[in-house]
């Protein structure tokens, strides 16, 4: 074995070694959301920060640096020597890009983070059930400063972020690297405040204008969702549907959490959440389908990547792309009702026997600004995400009291979606991201819509029959598409390089914005 290749089995072995640290984590962040006793918080917060410390030593160990240097690996050049594997260049560039983040974070804070997020989130839970944001303020300021700190740590950070007056009209197109820069680039390297800004601008234009168009219009018939539907018999029926949708069970797990989400265990072990309301059967089916989306995502990287720091996605926005695509374009789709709509009848034969098809259809496209983020139309939804984007840069930039939040959160909803929340575990309670520290990450959601319907195009060209199969449910050719033209780079590509390799494009809103234009208007008549 070569001086080279000893080294790159060497970093192999800690990155595997830290991605066991990582599953142990996540274990225990799991089972804080769904099993945890609440008198058991306090511990897990210990436990959790205790970890958190020990994978942060390994991987900033100074053996770590003088092996990525060893192969070659510099911050100019982190893919290492061009006479390496493909597949070990990627390696390295994602291993340098892990230790030059982690390197500039004091192991003390890193603790200090994982235990205030362990109180955090149950605080979060708790608060939001009691409709009691003044409890779970303090965690938020703390959050809150965590995450400026993580920037500034990082080396982001300009005089804007100081909130003086005499920042006011600087130009937008600056390109400074902001604090809220250096939190987006955690979920979506390369991509800027400003760009995202650029990008989310124009859309908003365009989705409150057609919202003013359909409010005009008639609304579907909703009646008969307005009944109870008892939620052991939703479970068993969101069973049945991953396994409808290709989910292997044998891989992955269902359970109940207080918002719904997706984690990794291992490459065999793939956990969602849902939530159930009596009165709402809609947010557990398509929270499952979103859900369902991300475990997709996580069991079809390739079985080389397994294991390693390269089986993640390319970034949030492409991981929430797969979310969004199977919730929308398939779970939202006409096709897909015509073919398991029975299903969902012969669950609940009493409140939706004697519905059609095309009226559940419409009644579950309703375009009704929802208070709850999840629970939002395809219309609307992306206005939820462009107002939480405006809220976190205040936040950030210290602009915006943490204080003043709900009241503000109030106003935003009034302008961008025409409704606010009487109360805030409507309102500015409803998401559990804030509370884990999570600042950066809801931009991806909609990049991820984007993303979606480019990626739709290529698969018609490929699969010409794509509807008819959905409407049949044979998901396999899909599934297979998907692997192989996204689940199986893991994240061996930067999100731009691997949107320009399926669709030859850049990132454009015209194929989103056309899709909900086409589909709305026939909906509406709009």
């Amino acid at each position: 074995m070569s001086k080279s290749e000893k080294a790159l089995a060497g970093l192999y072995q800690l990155d595997r070694e830290s991605y066991h640290l990582e599953k142990a984590i996540a274990v225990l962040q799991w089972d804080q959301e769904t099993f945890l006793p609440p008198q058991g918080v306090e511990e897990r917060a210990g436990q959790l920060a205790l970890l958190e410390e020990i994978a942060h030593r390994r991987l900033t160990a100074p053996e770590t640096g003088r092996v990525l240097a060893e192969l070659g690996s510099t911050q100019d050049n982190p893919r290492g020597d061009e006479g390496l594997a493909e597949i070990d260049r990627d390696f390295l560039r994602v291993m340098r890009r892990k230790y030059d983040r982690a390197v500039k974070l004091p192991v003390d804070f890193v603790a200090a983070t994982a235990r205030a997020e362990g109180l955090s989130q149950p605080a979060w839970t708790q608060a939001r059930r009691n409709n009691d944001f003044a409890s779970f303020l303090p965690h938020l300021k703390l959050m809150i400063d965590f995450a400026r700190k993580k920037a500034e740590f990082w080396g982001f950070g300009d005089i804007r972020d100081r909130a003086q007056p005499e920042t006011q009209g600087l130009h937008p197109g600056d390109r400074s690297q902001t604090l809220y820069d250096g939190l987006l680039d955690i979920y979506e390297p390369g991509m800027s405040t400003v760009e995202i800004g650029a990008v989310f601008t124009p859309l908003r234009e365009r989705l409150v204008s057609l919202l003013k168009k359909i409010k005009l219009c008639p609304s579907p018939d909703t009646g008969f969702l307005s009944q109870s539907f008892d939620p052991e018999k939703q479970a068993r029926f969101n069973r049945r549907l991953m396994d409808y949708l290709g989910f292997d069970r044998s891989r992955g797990r269902l359970d109940a959490s207080a918002h719904p989400f997706t984690t990794t265990l291992g490459p065999c072990d793939v956990r969602i959440t849902t939530r159930y309301f009596p009165d709402n059967l809609l947010s557990s089916i398509f929270s499952v389908i979103h859900e369902s989306g991300h475990a997709f995502y996580e069991m079809g990287f390739a079985p080389e990547l397994r294991g390693s720091s390269l089986a993640d996605g390319a970034s949030m926005a492409f991981h929430e792309s797969q979310s969004r695509f199977w919730e929308n374009i398939v779970g939202r789709s006409r096709a897909f009702w015509e073919g398991f709509f029975p299903a969902l009848q012969d669950t609940f034969p009493g409140q939706l026997g004697g519905v059609s098809t095309e009226a559940f259809y419409r009644a579950v496209n309703q375009v009704k600004p929802s208070l709850i983020r999840v629970d939002a139309d395809e219309v609307s939804y992306t206005l939820h995400i462009i107002l939480r984007f405006e809220l976190e840069k205040q936040l950030i930039s210290g602009e915006l009291d943490a204080e003043r939040l709900p009241a503000v959160w109030r106003d935003y909803s009034r302008e961008y979606l025409g409704i606010e929340s009487e109360n805030d575990a409507d309102g500015v309670l409803q998401d559990v991201h804030w509370s884990m520290g999570s600042f950066g990450y809801f931009p991806s959601y909609a990049l991820g819509n984007l993303y979606g319907l480019q990626i739709l195009r290529k698969i018609k060209d490929d699969i010409p029959d794509f509807e008819n199969m959905v409407k049949q449910g044979k998901f396999a050719p899909l599934r297979d598409w998907l692997n192989d033209n996204i689940y199986c780079w893991g994240c061996r590509l930067e999100p731009v390089e691997l949107l320009q390799k399926i669709t030859g494009e850049k990132l454009s809103v015209i194929p989103f914005v056309k899709y909900i234009e086409e589909k709305y208007t026939e909906l509406y008549g709009s």
